[in-house]
C-alpha cells in the first residue's frame, strides 16, 4: 500500500495547505458551444456576467467561490442570478472532485482493512473500515482505472491519470449513482496542470454534469500556502 500510495501526486498529503486563484471563463464561448450561435438575445447578458469576476479558495475541506470585489446586483437581467449560480457551482464541483485525489483519501490508511487481489487487469483493492466500503480496480502500474462505493457514499466512477514530475495525475474522472446504470446521468470532470510554487495544481478544468452542456474554466494567478497540516486548519509556521 505504501508504494501504491507513493505513486500518486497528492499534494495535499506534502506541505499544501491551501490555494487560491482567479477565475477565468468565456461567457460568449460558452453558449456558443452550447447553441451553435450566440442569440442576439443573450449578449447583453454574457456581456454584463462577463464582468463579474472571480476567485475560488482550495484546501482540503475542499472549493470556496466568491465574487470579487463583491456579489453583484443582477436583479434585472433575466436569468443573469441563475447563470451566475451555475458558474459557481460548476466551479466548486470540479475541484471538489479533484480533491480527493490531490489529499490521497481514495486509498486507504490505518484502520481501514485492505485487501490486494491480482486479477487480469491488474489488481482488485477491497477496503473495508470505519465509514469506508469499497473496491477500486487498478492496471498493472498501480493507475486506479475504476471503483463502486458504498460508504462513504453510493458511487461508481472511472479514472485516467498521467504521469507526472511527482506522480500520477487525474486526467479525468467520470462518476455516477449506483443505483442508476444510466450513462446520461453521469458527471465527468477533466483536468490540465499547471506548476505553482513546485505544486502540480489544476490549470484548465472542464465539467460536463450528466448533460450536453460543458463548463470549463481555467485558473490563473494562483497563490499557494505551505505549512504542516493541523486539525484546526492553521498552518504550521
Amino acid at each position: 500500500m505504501a508504494k501504491t500510495r507513493s505513486s500518486y501526486d497528492a499534494p495535499f498529503t506534502r506541505d499544501l495547505v491551501s490555494f487560491d486563484c482567479a477565475v477565468t471563463f468565456d461567457w460568449t464561448k460558452h453558449f456558443v458551444d452550447l447553441l451553435g450561435t450566440m442569440p442576439a438575445s443573450a449578449v447583453p447578458v454574457a456581456q454584463r456576467l462577463q464582468m463579474i469576476q472571480h476567485r475560488v479558495f482550495v484546501d482540503r475541506t475542499g472549493a470556496q467561490v466568491s465574487a470579487i470585489p463583491q456579489e453583484s446586483d443582477l436583479s434585472g437581467i433575466a436569468h443573469a442570478a441563475e447563470l451566475e449560480q451555475a458558474l459557481k457551482t460548476m466551479i466548486a464541483q470540479g475541484l471538489n472532485a479533484w480533491t480527493p485525489f490531490s489529499t490521497n483519501v481514495i486509498l486507504p490508511v490505518e484502520p481501514t482493512k485492505y485487501k490486494f487481489d491480482k486479477i487480469d487487469v491488474g489488481y482488485k483493492l477491497t477496503m473495508d473500515g470505519p465509514g469506508i466500503s469499497a473496491i477500486l480496480l487498478l492496471d498493472p502500474d498501480l493507475r486506479v482505472t475504476s471503483g463502486v462505493s458504498q460508504l462513504p457514499q453510493p458511487l461508481r466512477f472511472a479514472t485516467e491519470f498521467s504521469a507526472g514530475t511527482d506522480g500520477f495525475l487525474l486526467s479525468s474522472v467520470r462518476t455516477g449513482s449506483t443505483t442508476d446504470g444510466s450513462t446520461n446521468t453521469d458527471a465527468t470532470f477533466a483536468f490540465t496542470y499547471q506548476s505553482v510554487q513546485n505544486f502540480q495544481l489544476p490549470q484548465s478544468v472542464t465539467v460536463t454534469p450528466g448533460s450536453p452542456e460543458k463548463w470549463q474554466y481555467t485558473l490563473t494567478d494562483c497563490k499557494a500556502m505551505k505549512g504542516i497540516y493541523i486539525q484546526t486548519g492553521l498552518p504550521k509556521r
